[in-house]
């Protein structure tokens, strides 16, 4: 029985569910040199968008407000042809717009319609403490102040003057209008004080007088803010919305919904309305809480589809780009990654970026290489397809060469879903190997394609585990900012008169909810002072939810270099802690049980080491005779 209690105690748990390997993937995950190079790739992405919506915004090229919504709702021609109207019709909607901005800086017809008791008052009518005071006093400044001679203008007038101008002409005139209505406020405001002395004459009445006047100054104010963002949202929809904000912009949204599915438990709900929608059906899209995590996650797959098809050269420079910083600081991270889980060693981002800018073509080519294969087979197919115009016997070559264009289908479809599968291996296997893109390739898709179950087990495995993880450091996070911004409110109270009972610290940084820990701002509501203070508070918000995606970005790697070193093993059999190690690297004291670091080899793989503790090793081989070699390494071994 004790003999029975011994056995079991021994077992090695770790090695019969091999899967728990990945629950070390949080712990690497949420490692600060991981962090900073994660962190530094999403600022090169965000800075490279920037700079590219300056380039394509300067040439004229915006996304249509609801662009990739549409995309995916809308059956490919409706698409089509509501993008070309929207095109068609900037001219006309511009100058439009142009001039009623121009005719209502003269009248202010459309601000007054906002006011309420916007007329003028009888000089003998009898007045009550609290009839509308400030109203009056705006209808009879604004009629004396009103240029009855000037020359109403029709869109016609504007036609030919081309949307950018129209704008920047129609902003002029709306900016001339809001310093006109600011300045009749704040005259009225004053006015109506002074009708309070002449109409009412007990202090009381008048101290009643003067509280409604308040809150109609507040309600003015409120109606102006609403007034610009009326017209600011005009603006974009005549003009439309720099590609990369609305791309950004597409994918946080299906972020955010897809987190709040997944703490409502929905995962599958929406599958067949998405469906519909692929199979070009026309389907409105579902609201955020009649949608699950899957329909969600497709729905931002298929943002990334919509500006392949609709800008593909601005999403040809962006995907280069986001390649390019992914080659140097994710093959840095996967480098650390490699390091931190076979012999449980960190090294500095110095060294693991010195590994990536040396292997910068390998990790960059890596999932190219592929893709370019794709295209080649592709481009056989296409000239296969042309032989068919030739008259005659166009159609009977095409028929005999047709068994070579279904082989060139099939290998169209390994490389596919190889490259589906196993582009995630590519990286930890360069990281791992210190191999090149070739030899990435080779490994990636020969493992999943070896153990296809058991690379889908550690999939799942890492995909609800990470979504976990994700969903506690965003919690983390969100309770941060949320004391943030409740502490700070409450040494806050002056301000945000523009936003009714709203107080400055609304004004500058709305409540932070846990899908969007910085919601828009009333740009409109600020003065100047106030939106540099957002503007400052933004970059302090958006760091924090950087970071949040940084750890999510840095997770990915670790889990997904955990699940290289684990199906390596059940492939070919090779230890956990078996990783190639450059001469720098090896200044750090070697692990328990290893060779000195001075009889192991200057850049090739280590052979398999010792049974010592050494992080993501299992301290067990699975060869017949790594038993005898765990006790003591030889010469030859730590000369390999």
């Amino acid at each position: 029985m004790a003999q029975e209690q011994t056995e079991l105690r021994s077992v090695n748990w770790k090695e019969i569910f091999s899967f728990s390997h990945l629950f070390s993937s949080f712990r690497m995950g949420i490692h600060l040199s991981k962090l900073m190079l994660a962190l530094a790739v999403i600022i090169v992405v965000f800075v490279a968008g920037w700079v590219l919506d300056g380039i394509w915004s300067a040439a004229g090229s915006y996304a249509h407000v609801s662009e990739p919504a549409m995309f995916l709702s809308q059956p490919d021609a409706a698409f089509e042809q509501g993008k070309q109207q929207w095109l068609e019709e900037r001219d006309t909607a511009s100058a439009g717009l142009r001039a009623t901005r121009y005719n209502n800086r003269h009248t202010l017809a459309e601000f007054a319609g906002r006011l309420d008791g916007a007329r003028v008052i009888p000089d003998e009518a009898e007045r009550e403490p609290d009839d509308p005071w400030l109203g009056p006093a705006f209808a009879e400044l604004w009629r004396e102040k009103r240029e009855e001679d000037f020359e109403p203008r029709q869109a016609s007038t504007f036609q030919d003057d081309g949307w950018s101008e129209n704008l920047a002409r129609a902003r002029e005139e709306f900016d001339k209008e809001v310093d006109k209505i600011e300045g009749l406020l704040e005259d009225s405001y004053e006015q109506a004080r002074i009708d309070i002395g002449k109409s009412l004459k007990t202090s009381s009445a008048q101290e009643e007088a003067e509280e409604n006047l308040a809150e109609e100054y507040t309600d003015a104010l409120v109606a102006l803010t609403d007034h610009q963002e009326q017209f600011n949202g005009q603006v974009e929809q005549v003009r439309g919305v720099p590609l990369y904000d609305k791309f950004m912009d597409y994918e946080s949204t299906c972020l955010r919904n897809a987190v709040t599915a997944v703490l409502r438990g929905d995962i599958f709900t929406g599958l067949d309305v998405y469906q519909q929608m692929v199979r070009d059906e026309g389907q409105p899209m579902p609201a955020p809480g009649a949608a699950g995590f899957l329909f969600w996650v497709l729905a931002a797959v298929t943002g990334v589809h919509w500006l392949l098809a609709e800008h593909w050269l601005f999403a040809i420079l962006l995907g280069a780009i986001v390649l390019a910083a992914w080659a140097l600081f994710g093959g840095a991270i996967h480098r650390i990654a490699a390091l931190h889980a076979a012999r449980d060693e960190k090294i500095s981002i110095t060294q693991a970026l010195k590994f990536s800018m040396s292997k910068f073509l390998s990790f960059f080519m890596a999932p190219l290489i592929p893709l370019a294969v794709i295209f080649i087979l592709g481009g056989l197919l296409i000239v296969g397809g042309l032989l068919g115009n030739l008259w005659g016997f166009g159609a009977i070559l095409v028929g005999l060469l047709f068994l070579l264009a279904i082989l060139l289908g099939l290998a169209i479809a390994f490389l596919v879903v190889g490259l589906v599968t196993g582009a995630a291996l590519m990286y930890p296997t360069i990281a791992v190997e210190g191999s090149d893109s070739f030899d990435a390739i080779s490994r990636s898709f020969s493992y999943v394609f070896a153990k296809p179950w058991r690379a889908g087990l550690y999939a799942v495995v890492a995909v609800v585990y990470g979504v976990i993880c994700y969903l506690f450091v965003r919690a983390f996070a969100y309770v941060a900012l949320l004391a943030t911004h409740w502490f700070a409110k409450i040494g806050i109270w002056a301000g945000g008169a523009r936003l009714g009972a709203a107080d400055k610290m609304d004004v500058m940084w709305p409540t932070p909810s846990f899908g969007d820990f910085h919601p828009p701002l009333p740009w409109e509501a600020m003065s100047t002072s106030e939106s540099i203070g957002a503007f400052l508070i933004g970059m302090w918000v958006y760091l924090i939810a950087a970071l949040v995606l940084a750890f999510a970005l840095s997770y990915c790697a670790s889990a997904t270099t955990v699940i290289y070193y684990l199906l390596r093993r059940k492939v070919d059999a090779t230890d956990l802690d078996d990783v190639y190690v450059e001469q720098t690297e090896e200044e750090f004291p070697p692990a328990e049980g290893e060779p000195p670091a001075e009889q192991q080899g200057d850049s090739q793989p280590q052979a398999p080491e010792s049974s010592g503790d050494g992080g993501g090793a299992s301290g067990e081989s699975e060869d017949a005779g790594s038993d005898e070699q765990s006790q003591e390494p030889s010469d030859d071994e730590g000369a390999s």
